[in-house]
């Protein structure tokens, strides 16, 4: 059996047999590689300079920086925003290659993929127990083995970057974007690494792979990848958001020493898998809110579901709310609530952000991280953005290695694996300075040390000629 090593790791896991049946399978399902896939380009209607690459447009392909990624929940699309945020602040024209945004039978498969995985996480997170302990495990598990088989498959899907000229420098925020460009020939591809834990499966043999911190970076070589494949960036964090950081922490400063109300943003995740959780921390801290020691602003993303179990829920509770759900009000309610600002005593305690579209659903989050004194998240990809996080359930086991990398860094809490701990520590943070305030003095000490810089420095490192 001839096998391709794996960063000069024999894996001796996948035989030609095995994949090619694998391969078979995908080919006959889908009817992969049948035809051609002819792809242009549409500009962004978010944000302008940003060309959006699909099946339909109106633009010929032509050589630019190509940030790839994929709608798989809205942390891979999070980091692709944190690396375009960069190359547009250059005026380096960017395109964002989605997998999915491309109408074929390469794209319907990885759907399907994502379809089983949202479902899992919700039904992980809402379950708990052993479906949650199950989940864990898979979602941990991504050896040498998944590596081997993703790699192979990549060969199936170069449809997707079908006329991509090669000479285009590539960042990629999911593994199968920077396998496929590997196995379409790209000259200079980048790939940015999702979380702390390490996994084979996350890497992209033939790029450059970027971490987030010293001991991922650690953790794979002594895993046995090549230094020449490895190296620490820093954290995936827009621009908007990593430029301000020292003058928002230090507006936060200013809130807790006037003993302003806090404001706790709490957003969604992309699978939608928050939602218990959520609903018993409002019934648990009903009284800071209605005491006005709290505010929440809730960004149910584009989870239709979500918002109406909250919305009924804060009627049952009888907690006044706000509900906003376009981009311009959305804009509006920022200009009016910079970090400087006092709450209106007439502002209802709860706002809920609801949107029409994935983009608009995940990049309000980081528009609100910058006027919110604390956020409140599971470990995910908002786990490495500098503001205070109070950190709720994880969904896979992996994510826990997110906790012990902010913890590292004095910007966020433990994870709070039941609800009830989640309460005590709003109370924490409403009730008493000291924790909030050594948060932001860490961030500011982060900050001015670099941590955060890891999208600005992939751009740096992938259009430096």
């Amino acid at each position: 059996m001839n096998r391709e090593p794996m960063f000069g790791l024999d894996t001796g896991f996948i035989s030609k047999q095995t994949a090619g049946l694998i391969r078979g399978i995908l080919q006959k399902r889908y009817s992969i590689g049948e035809s051609s896939i002819p792809l242009f380009s549409s500009p962004s209607p978010l944000y302008p300079g940003l060309e959006l690459i699909s099946d339909k447009g109106e633009n010929p392909i032509e050589s630019r920086l190509l940030v790839g990624s994929i709608r798989m929940g809205y942390g891979h699309h999070r980091m692709a925003l944190s690396v375009y945020s960069h190359s547009l602040k250059k005026n380096i024209p960017t395109y964002l290659h989605d997998l999915l945004a491309i109408t074929s039978p390469e794209s319907k498969a990885i759907a399907d993929i994502d379809s089983g995985y949202s479902f899992f996480s919700r039904m992980s997170a809402e379950i708990g127990g052993p479906v949650e302990w199950i989940w864990g495990q898979l979602m941990s598990q991504g050896n040498l083995t998944s590596l081997e088989l993703s790699c192979q498959l990549a060969a199936l899907y170069k449809g997707l970057m079908n006329g991509i000229p090669k000479d285009s420098p590539a960042i990629t925020t999911y593994p199968l974007n920077g396998q496929i460009a590997v196995a379409s020939g790209f000259n200079k591809i980048i790939h940015l690494i999702c979380d702390n834990y390490p996994q084979y499966y996350l890497l992209v043999p033939g790029a450059l792979n970027l971490v987030q911190s010293p001991s991922s970076y650690t953790k794979f070589i002594e895993m046995g990848v090549p230094k020449d494949n490895l190296a620490v960036a820093g954290h995936w964090v827009s621009e908007d958001i990593v430029s301000n950081a020292v003058t928002d922490s230090e507006n936060r400063v200013r809130r807790i020493d006037s003993k302003k109300i806090r404001r706790f943003l709490i957003p969604i995740g992309g699978a939608g898998a928050q939602k218990g959780y959520i609903l018993d921390l409002i019934r648990l801290t009903k009284s800071y809110l209605t005491n006005r020691k709290a505010v929440y602003w809730i960004n149910t993303g584009d989870h239709v579901k979500v918002l109406k179990a909250i919305e009924e829920y804060l009627i049952f509770q009888k907690i006044p709310y706000l509900s906003i759900d376009s981009r311009e009000d959305l804009l509006t309610f920022i200009t009016r609530h910079p970090l400087r600002s006092d709450d209106n005593e007439n502002n209802p305690p709860v706002v809920l952000f609801h949107f029409p579209t994935h983009t608009e659903a995940f990049s309000a989050t980081d528009r609100l991280i910058r006027i919110a004194d604390v956020l409140v998240t599971k470990p995910s990809e908002l786990a490495f953005f500098p503001i205070p996080k109070l950190f709720i359930r994880r969904v896979g086991d992996h994510e826990a290695a997110s906790v012990i990398r902010s913890l590292e860094l004095g910007e966020g809490t433990v994870e709070c694996r039941e609800v009830m701990h989640a309460k005590e520590l709003v109370q924490i943070f409403t009730e008493s300075d000291d924790l909030l305030l050594r948060m932001n003095e860490s961030i500011i000490k982060n900050t001015i040390e670099g941590i955060y810089n890891g999208s600005k420095t992939a751009v740096e490192m992938a259009t430096a000629t």
